[in-house]
């Protein structure tokens, strides 16, 4: 249910002489030296454990590693590099990694990924643990509770997150779902491009260019803080969202939103982060900021 339109992002912050706000660590990140190359999808977990898939030529991208300090290559079953296919991974808090082929769901030992017999073959994934696992194809999203795979027909999925064993979305063509533990409620109605949520009460969706965000159950507000079409959300906290759109980021510090300089231009199209780093990718490169050592 979508509520009232929203203005630029929220009020302004109170006055009620509390004294001076902490420093954001936020608000001066250092950028790495951007790496090139077309992203086509990104996800991290920690300072530590980030996935990309770099497109590669001729429907190929390769599947790569970044472990904090710098990036590795990885090798599909049969031991080639750069061969897999538009599928995403996923890395449970243990740090094993979870991937897909056009065979079966994949699990990462490193150098090479391994096939997992009797599994689906999915294209979105998530989960909170190797005993919780959500993934999904065209027409199904599939669940592995640590002993068996279970399926629902629910179509057209190409993103998930789970917070919690009882607090997952899934995003895509038909629109955004919702699992509490114990059933699946719509929340959303129409294509989703992008969603990230950093606690049950701070959920950001991208629909139709704009962006939503719900503080509670099915109440939505819209806004365009970028005044485009805005491509990718990721929300680390109430007071860490940040979006792209075109050639710009923008973060929301939980009172306004701010464009940060980033070190060229490009053309952005995805976002992912953890406590203290943050990633964006374009069309030709993928840029990394850092918050200052010792910030968190």
């Amino acid at each position: 249910m979508l509520g009232g339109a929203a203005g630029s992002g929220g009020g302004a912050a109170g006055s009620g002489g509390a004294g001076p706000r902490p420093r954001d660590p936020w608000e001066n990140l250092s950028w790495d030296t951007p790496r090139p190359g077309l992203i086509v999808y990104l996800w991290t977990g920690s300072p530590s454990n980030t996935w990309a898939l770099f497109a590669t030529g001729g429907g190929a991208y390769a599947r790569d590693h970044y472990d904090g300090s710098a990036w590795s290559s990885t090798l599909d079953s049969r031991g080639n590099e750069g061969r897999f296919e538009e599928r995403q991974v996923w890395a449970a808090p243990s740090g094993q990694a979870f991937g897909s082929s056009d065979k079966s769901m994949q699990r990462f030992a490193a150098p090479r990924w391994q096939d997992w017999a009797l599994t689906p073959t999915c294209r979105a994934i998530g989960g909170t643990a190797e005993n919780d696992i959500w993934c999904a194809d065209d027409k199904e999203l599939h669940h592995f509770d640590g002993n068996v795979w279970a399926g629902y027909e629910f179509p057209g999925i190409q993103g998930i997150q789970a917070l919690a064993r009882d607090d997952v979305w899934t995003w895509g063509a038909a629109g955004a779902l919702h699992f509490d533990g114990a059933r699946w409620t719509g929340q959303l109605l129409g294509v989703v491009r992008s969603m990230s949520a950093s606690g049950p009460r701070d959920v950001w969706a991208v629909q139709d260019g704009n962006l939503l965000h719900a503080t509670g159950a099915g109440t939505w507000s819209r806004q365009n803080p970028s005044g485009g079409q805005i491509s990718a959300v990721w929300s680390q906290s109430p007071s860490n969202t940040w979006i792209v759109a075109a050639g710009a980021a923008m973060r929301w510090n939980g009172r306004s939103w701010s464009t940060p300089s980033l070190p060229e231009s490009d053309e952005l199209l995805l976002i992912s982060g953890s406590s203290s780093d943050v990633w964006i990718a374009g069309t030709a490169m993928l840029f990394h900021g850092r918050t200052a050592a010792g910030d968190f």
